[in-house]
């Protein structure tokens, strides 16, 4: 057998960030539920490899408090994690509630009067007694399984700009400690694309990078980064892993897979000119068209960015509450676009454009009724860059869009039904086609429609 090589928690999400960001040398910030007995870590990073310098125990972990926030709201419903609901809640309401969160000088701590056991494995606990004090000191609002959602925009608020404030502490020390002048971060908190703007538009430093996967999916390429480096330094070999721009290294398909998927479906396939296929395409959008589109390989982390989507028009507001009632989301829940890079500035102001759909932004007052199916209640959006060299088909489709309506925007969700993963192969695709009544499908390089019904008055 192969030997194992153990990789500390942190040190993996650590080293995925870092070795990722193609930068020199970074400070870490790495912020999750928990890792073995830490859940945050600060540190810094360079071609010697990653070294923590300060860890916060898991009875203060940011994780733990924020999804037992979205538990106490009701947003967590069977395998459902409430934590991305809760942070599109609290854009309705006012950060006006106690929380127990209590950050100064950059440091973290729970408020004493929340009684977490200090072990190893907390994470029930301090969720349990979490509520407990939110039960008795916050709102006199009921069990957020029994109460309406919305009772709890300013609980959502609250518990978002707790950490948010956290978080930013948390920069500014890792700044102090290193004297970095470039951020990394990772760990499932990193998800929170809100809290990364915070940390972007704080200023700390001058050059940021998240990850595309940055919660514990990504700790496996981290702890293979990691061993990799160990093993260039024992050798004295040369070490720099290309720098991750783009996500789409997940699995790829054969063109037999794709004929099975369709065999036996009953369903019209054309293969086009990829020119002639993107302009119908771009025109079904235009024309208010619901499109699933699987293209080239899948993307890696929990954000479909343009291999496995489901794309709309932005400009039509009712879009939003079909694909809510489509995917089984809250009709409350925003929908986030996809624009061409060169364009982002134009529509979107942030401190750092991403191609990987994880950093908040604000999106122009200008331009907010021409794509009001992505702006979310407070003007905000979570936007995807999307660069010609990184995902040349996306950009073209998009830019194809453009033509058609002046808008360099498409909406972009993920393509699957309520309760399922993303869609993964092409017989998911064609099964997610059929049973969610979308309007059109692209499936690798066919254009898929349903056949037209026949007409009655042809027979005889």
């Amino acid at each position: 057998a192969p030997p194992v090589t153990p990789v500390a928690h942190h040190v993996a999400h650590a080293a995925s960030a870092f070795w990722a960001s193609g930068f020199p040398s970074a400070a870490v910030l790495i912020a999750d539920g928990q890792g073995e007995r830490e859940a945050t870590s600060l540190g810094v990073a360079d071609e010697s490899g990653v070294k923590l310098l300060a860890t916060y125990p898991v009875n203060a972990s940011l994780g733990h408090f924020y999804r037992g926030a979205a538990q106490y709201a009701g947003l967590e419903r069977g395998a459902s994690r409430g934590e991305g609901k809760l942070m599109g809640l609290a854009a309705y309401g006012r950060p006006v509630d106690a929380m127990p969160l209590l950050t100064g000088d950059g440091q973290l701590a729970l408020d004493p009067r929340v009684r977490v056991p200090h072990t190893a494995d907390t994470r029930s606990e301090m969720r349990d007694a979490l509520r407990r004090w939110w039960t008795t000191h916050t709102f006199p609002y009921v069990s957020g399984n029994t109460a309406e959602q919305m009772a709890y925009v300013n609980f959502a608020a609250s518990a978002q700009a707790a950490l948010e404030t956290a978080l930013v502490n948390l920069a500014a020390q890792a700044r102090h400690l290193t004297g970095q002048r470039r951020l990394v971060i990772a760990g499932g908190v990193a998800q929170n694309c809100s809290a990364n703007a915070a940390i972007v538009e704080a200023g700390h430093f001058d050059e940021y990078y998240v990850l595309p996967v940055p919660h514990d999916a990504g700790v496996s390429y981290g702890a293979a980064l990691a061993v990799a480096h160990a093993e260039a330094l024992r050798t004295g070999t040369p070490f720099r892993p290309q720098r991750l721009d783009h996500a789409y290294w997940g699995p790829d398909v054969r063109p037999e897979q794709v004929t099975a998927a369709l065999h036996g479906s009953g369903l019209h396939a054309e293969r086009l000119p990829e020119e002639e296929l993107l302009g119908r395409v771009a025109a079904a959008l235009a024309e208010g068209r619901i499109v699933g589109w699987y293209s080239g390989r899948a993307e890696i982390g929990p954000r479909a960015l343009g291999a496995r989507s489901l794309l709309a028009d932005p400009r039509r507001r009712e879009t939003v509450l079909r694909l809510n009632t489509l995917k089984g989301r809250e009709v409350w829940r925003p929908l986030a676009p996809s624009v061409l890079a060169e364009r982002f500035d134009e529509y979107f102001e942030a401190g750092l454009a991403s191609p990987f759909m994880n950093v908040r932004a604000m999106t122009r007052p200008a331009v907010r009724s021409r794509i009001a199916a992505v702006v979310h209640v407070d003007g905000s959006a979570r936007p995807q860059a999307v660069n010609r060299a990184d995902s040349p088909r996306y950009w073209s489709l998009i830019s194809a869009f453009e033509r058609l309506t002046g808008v360099p925007v498409v909406l972009n969700t993920s393509f699957n039904l309520a309760g399922e993963p993303i869609v993964n192969t092409p017989a998911e695709a064609v099964r997610t086609f059929l049973a969610g009544q979308l309007d059109l499908l692209v499936l690798q390089d066919r254009l898929v429609t349903r056949p037209e019904p026949a007409d009655p008055g042809s027979a005889g």
